[in-house]
């Protein structure tokens, strides 16, 4: 999970999520202005918006290793995702305003969730459309990069290596698809480029490696150690990562001999 454009995004979100907290704590929404000081009020809404978060954060990385909701919109799934971490969440207020001397009682179960769920929906879609619109610009940056390179006259076959930005080197680990994207990584990193995980494999050829998930591909020699347990298959590789191997791909796997890593 921790590959995930989700988790890679806290960095980069954490700011906003801050900043809303420092709105919410001057506008005192839900009756707060009325019973909390400023500062009271700032680590109240800071408390709840960084557990919301991470909770979205969490889910939304669980949700794309799912093969058939990680096909959905980025809206429609991270819908799904902000009402379900609006579970916790609206636990997690019960608890922070025991924590600031103004308990809820429970009879205001019914109108709490229904404004908890639709604020951390807000919140969860907006996060996805930003995780969304980093991958764009990542991946037309590397378009723009692959497009500017010499033609020669008589072009050899296609080369795959030419697409991997030169700071990550050549030692190739794995391919992962993300979206309509694909994620290079290798034993310096990782990093995005605009291309189909079918359209890498034609130009690797079946020589370097294999297929192992519907979204991954994996080097010869990548693998360093093979993990097994409550039915899953997952193929640790030199730079630490998890790779998942489906059911779907696990005799290939067995037969060439990956499994004995």
């Amino acid at each position: 999970m921790r590959e995930s454009p989700y988790v890679r995004s806290l960095p980069y979100s954490l700011p906003a999520i801050v900043g809303f907290a420092a709105v919410m704590a001057v506008t005192g929404p839900f009756g707060t202005y009325e019973h909390m000081g400023l500062g009271v009020r700032f680590v109240y809404f800071a408390i709840i918006s960084v557990l919301n978060w991470l909770q979205v954060i969490a889910l939304a990385a669980w949700f794309g290793r799912i093969e058939p909701i990680d096909r959905w919109p980025v809206a429609g799934r991270m819908t799904l995702v902000g009402l379900l971490a609006a579970l916790p969440g609206t636990a997690e207020i019960f608890l922070v305003n025991a924590w600031v001397g103004r308990p809820i009682p429970l009879s205001a179960l019914p109108t709490l969730f229904p404004e908890n769920a639709f604020l951390t929906i807000v919140i969860s879609v907006v996060i996805g459309l930003f995780v969304e619109q980093r991958l764009r610009a990542r991946a037309d940056a590397e378009r723009e990069r692959v497009a500017a390179l010499p033609v020669t006259p008589n072009p050899a076959p296609p080369d795959f290596f030419r697409r991997i930005p030169p700071a990550l080197g050549r030692d190739l680990l794995a391919l992962e698809m993300e979206d309509h994207y694909l994620r290079i990584h290798t034993a310096l990193g990782s990093d995005l480029i605009l291309l189909r995980l079918r359209d890498a494999l034609a130009e690797l050829g079946s020589g370097r490696g294999r297929q192992v998930h519907r979204s991954w591909w994996v080097a010869e020699g990548a693998v360093a150690a093979v993990e097994r347990g409550a039915g899953r298959l997952v193929l640790k590789l030199r730079n630490g990562i998890d790779v998942p191997v489906s059911k779907t791909f696990r005799d290939q796997v067995k037969g060439a001999g990956w499994l004995d890593a």
